[in-house]
């Protein structure tokens, strides 16, 4: 057995295998650097390290991968091959992967939680369950999972700092705004390169419509998160949205070209990002030139993913906007064909309320004010069951008003 740095045993055949995970783990709390690359290296070449190939299946859903993506099958597989002569904390970790894989998002954050009732230190099982609620708007669960481990950490322990990021934002999203702001503001000071703590102080700054204060702590925190591949286009995104309201449409159009649209066609979650603010500039009457049409080629690999509601719906406002209506008709094909054949709660939300978001902002592109009204109305009270945050769903309130205005 190894023994990462919380003080969690693994198994594995090699004593590399060890730094391996740790700088993955590492890497992950500040999305940063190549996790998965860490661990397959490991994984490949140690016949015991299932846990290597639970976290990076398990990496790839969250980061907006399909179920039936090539690598996480593969990775499933790996893992289960192993099971049978791991710990039984390491084979609830497979069977929570198994389960995240199979369209069961917070049913796998529930097992994660039921691996931290007895291994409260799990950072990886804190993590995992973190990123499944947030996946699917489960926020009293998100927040519930920090608290009910916070009191067995302290400072001495690894990671203790990035815990207090999580819980910012968990306590944020259920609008527990004062101790949100300090958790996350404390975070920072343990952890200064802890991003998604800057990510959970933002959101109460957005929330609460404090527009220079949240220019000032992202403007005095960027030199901390620039680094942070995986999560800094998020970060300039949220700069981006206080930027608007004080009416810097050009510096918010030159942070997209320079700092958001710097992904590649596997950042699910930054190509949400790209198109949010695209729509949302010209909700507010900006000319946003042919960058729909570099954004498309970036999506359309995506078409028959399905990993998400949230992506499916920003996966439809870019083809919309981009005049793919040949490639939107494969969309909405592939989608309709998704909910009828796979059943379970990934495919009900999608089907439920992520095809009559979709079809709302299509009809908004398309001038039909009336049928956005028809598909978004009803839904409403739902669609933090898509995922995402409570300033990122912002967008369909956003687009559900203009839409009553062209209509008034």
């Amino acid at each position: 057995m190894a023994i990462d740095k919380t003080g969690m045993a693994f198994t594995a055949a090699l004593p590399e295998t060890v730094a391996a995970f740790n700088s993955a783990m590492d890497d992950y709390m500040v999305f940063s650097g190549e996790p998965v690359g860490h661990l397959l290296s490991a994984a490949e070449v140690d016949p015991d390290f299932a846990m290597g190939y639970c976290l990076t299946g398990c990496l790839r859903l969250f980061g907006g991968a399909s179920s039936v993506h090539p690598r996480v099958n593969l990775e499933l597989r790996a893992a289960k091959a192993r099971r049978s002569r791991v710990s039984s904390r390491e084979q609830a970790h497979i069977d929570a992967f198994e389960t995240a894989a199979s369209g069961e998002i917070c049913k796998a954050g529930m097992m994660w939680d039921a691996i931290l009732v007895d291994y409260p230190h799990d950072m990886m099982a804190a993590k995992c369950a973190h990123e499944s609620y947030y996946l699917v708007g489960e926020t009293k669960r998100m927040r519930q999972s920090v608290l009910n481990i916070l009191p067995k950490w302290d400072k001495s322990l690894p990671y203790y700092g990035f815990l207090l990021g999580m819980g910012s934002f968990g306590l944020e999203e259920a609008g527990d705004y004062r101790e949100a702001e300090d958790m996350g503001r404390e975070a920072v000071k343990i952890e200064p390169r802890d991003c998604w703590a800057v990510h959970g102080v933002a959101h109460v700054l957005q929330m609460e419509d404090r527009i220079d204060d949240n220019i000032a702590w992202l403007e005095e925190t960027c030199s901390d998160w620039d680094e942070a591949v995986w999560l800094r286009g998020h970060l300039w995104w949220h700069l981006c949205l206080p930027l608007m309201e004080s009416g810097q449409f050009d510096r918010v159009l030159k942070i997209f070209d320079e700092h958001i649209s710097d992904c590649d066609k596997d950042m699910v979650t930054r190509l949400n990002d790209c198109t949010s603010l695209l729509w949302r500039l010209e909700l507010k009457g900006i000319e946003v030139g042919d960058r729909w049409d570099q954004l498309v080629g970036l999506w359309v690999d995506h078409i028959n993913d399905h990993a998400f509601a949230f992506a499916d719906i920003h996966l439809a406002m870019t083809l919309i906007s981009a005049g793919g209506e040949k490639k939107l008709r494969r969309f909405l094909e592939s989608q309709h064909a998704y909910v009828e054949g796979e059943k379970s709660t990934n495919s009900a939300i999608i089907e439920k309320i992520g095809r009559k978001l979709c079809l709302g902002m299509i009809a908004f592109r398309r001038g039909e004010f009336e049928k956005v009204i028809e598909e978004i109305e009803p839904v409403r009270d739902q669609i933090y069951r898509i995922g995402g945050s409570n300033a990122q769903r912002g967008i369909f309130n956003l687009t559900l008003d203009a839409a009553r205005e062209h209509v008034a």
